[in-house]
């Protein structure tokens, strides 16, 4: 295998591997700052009828074995700012995929951590997955969309 095919095959897993979980963390920070921006601007929580779901879909997921932990975990990597994570990560991802010409390692490094990170938050925000109701796919395909063409 050639060095230029051995640059394209590189360039081609982190195209797929990671993407799923880079759209993941797309949609998770579209979703989060939504319901911020929309929470924001709200009088009154009960004026808001997706907040149920996401109380409902958190309390079902407290009573299992894994979401505590993953949520513990989001905290503690995310060094206190969630938030601002979730936007490096998501960023970081956006950048490597439009750089088709940096150094190979360091961006396979850089797009498996910010995967790894966006899979994590995906986990310890599925509550909010219950705010969009069924537009949560709509959402989910725009941010895969966006990542496709980021990479190309």
């Amino acid at each position: 295998m050639s060095t230029g095919e051995r640059s394209e095959a590189r360039r081609r897993a982190v195209a797929v591997g990671p993407g799923v979980c880079h759209a993941l963390g797309l949609t998770m920070l579209v979703i989060t700052e939504w319901v911020r921006a929309d929470l924001k601007d709200a009088t009154s929580m009960a004026s808001h009828g997706y907040l149920k779901g996401m109380i409902e879909f958190a309390g079902s997921l407290a009573d299992t074995d894994w979401y505590k932990p993953a949520v513990d975990l989001y905290d503690n990597v995310s060094f206190g700012e969630p938030r601002a994570a979730l936007w490096a990560a998501v960023i970081m991802a956006l950048v490597v995929r439009l750089n088709r010409y940096g150094p190979q390692e360091a961006q396979q490094l850089l797009s498996w951590v910010a995967a790894g990170y966006c899979l994590l938050a995906t986990l310890a925000l599925l509550p909010y997955l219950a705010a969009p109701g069924a537009g949560v796919i709509l959402v989910l395909a725009l941010c895969g969309g966006v990542v496709n063409v980021a990479t190309r």
